[in-house]
């Protein structure tokens, strides 16, 4: 039996690969999955019993509920600066259907498209199943994973069609300035190329930065497709929602999309949703909090132990370290924790080939787990012959 050729470009998740042979193992410190470790705040989970209760398990038209659509559309012009309307909103089934639509809807055959790297996971794969070309664009551990924009203006070529931009970034919690921004969208409009922005992190911004939304600058807004989401902001991973805003052109392509694929997002997550943003955000700051204490003592934590460097993040809940010193690969070491430590981390190269030399934890955790995870780091590092 012959499969689809694209599938043999694609590799496994390095994320998923670590987690998988974690299951089974008592006694686990994970720093793997980047998933809140908290419950979905209670007045969310109270409006998702409400809408049930109100009937609200039928499908919904495609791109959304018209009255979610129409709130998203609010936040985004207030929140974010982006000037959009509710039909150039369209929700989806969480970030990566949110990307999924983008590269099926821009990519034909041959398209290339820049992707950080390191990157997220899916970037690469996606891009392959749509067809497309990735090229990588190296992020470089000395400038703490900012942009070069000279690297960036190499990378382009007549064919490339679009430009992913990641900020605050999974995996190494760089948060791109507005200055930065300005400079990447200048390229864009220089070079005709579409911009993708994911901004999923967009509330988990330390050291009173604020977050910045390409799409809010002067000619922006008709050549980025803008994505956020709910799932690290109010702690719906398993709820799968998500949205995205982009020229009305294009959003009605991608309802051809929704329609031949998930039909809609879950009714019952999008009244939820609706909720989140409709009500007090005490909720993402308490989160936010807790986040930047467990940040401060992770961080602190690991450059005390010898071999082992890193940055504070300036966003997201992901510590990039720096492993190098310890004359391991990230692959290697990633294994050394598991097995021996009983801690679960992710090998940089899980991100791309400039991820070696770095391991991600994920502090998405408890502290009393992040301070028994260093515990046991600091001892596994010191037994390294």
């Amino acid at each position: 039996m012959e499969f689809n050729s694209n599938l043999k470009k694609i590799k496994p998740s390095g994320i998923r690969k670590l987690f998988d042979l974690a299951q089974g193992k008592k006694d686990l410190v994970s720093f793997g999955i980047g998933e809140p470790d908290f419950i979905t705040p209670t007045h969310i989970r109270e409006a998702a019993k409400k809408a049930m209760d109100e009937g609200y398990t039928h499908y919904t038209p495609n791109l959304g509920f018209p009255e979610f659509r129409e709130a998203l559309a609010i936040k985004l012009n207030q929140k974010n600066k982006i000037s959009v309307t509710p039909e150039e909103v369209v929700v989806t089934s969480g970030g990566t259907e949110a990307l999924f639509f983008s590269f099926y809807t821009l990519l034909n055959p041959g398209d290339e498209v820049i992707i950080p790297d390191p990157g997220f996971v899916t970037y690469e794969s996606q891009i392959y199943f749509a067809g497309g070309t990735p090229v990588n664009f190296t992020l470089r551990g000395e400038n703490n994973f900012h942009p070069d924009l000279e690297e960036l203006k190499n990378c382009v070529t007549s064919k490339t069609k679009a430009i992913l931009l990641n900020s605050p970034s999974n995996p190494t919690g760089a948060a791109f300035s507005e200055d930065e921004l300005s400079a990447i969208a200048q390229l864009a409009q220089e070079k005709n190329l579409i911009v993708i922005s994911d901004e999923l992190y967009e509330d988990i911004v330390y050291n009173g930065r604020e977050h910045f939304s390409i799409a809010s600058l002067p000619g922006m807004k008709e050549r980025t497709i803008s994505i956020f989401g709910f799932s690290k902001s109010y702690a719906m991973t398993g709820w799968r929602l998500a949205y995205l805003a982009a020229e009305a052109n294009l959003v009605k392509e991608m309802a051809k999309l929704l329609q031949n694929t998930a039909v809609c997002a879950n009714s019952v997550a999008q009244r939820a949703g609706l909720a989140a943003i409709q009500s007090s955000q005490d909720c993402v700051k308490e989160m936010f909090t807790a986040y930047n204490e467990r940040r401060n003592v992770l961080i602190k934590g690991l450059n005390e132990i010898k071999g082992l460097s890193c940055h504070a993040p300036e966003g997201t809940f992901y510590a990039f370290v720096n492993i190098k010193e310890t004359g391991m690969s990230a692959e290697e070491l990633s294994m050394y924790l598991l097995e021996e430590c009983k801690v679960v981390t992710v090998p940089g190269t899980a991100f791309g080939k400039q991820g070696e030399g770095y391991i991600r934890l994920s502090f998405a955790t408890s502290l009393e787990d992040i301070k028994e995870g260093i515990r046991r780091i600091k001892k596994g590092i010191e037994n390294i012959k």
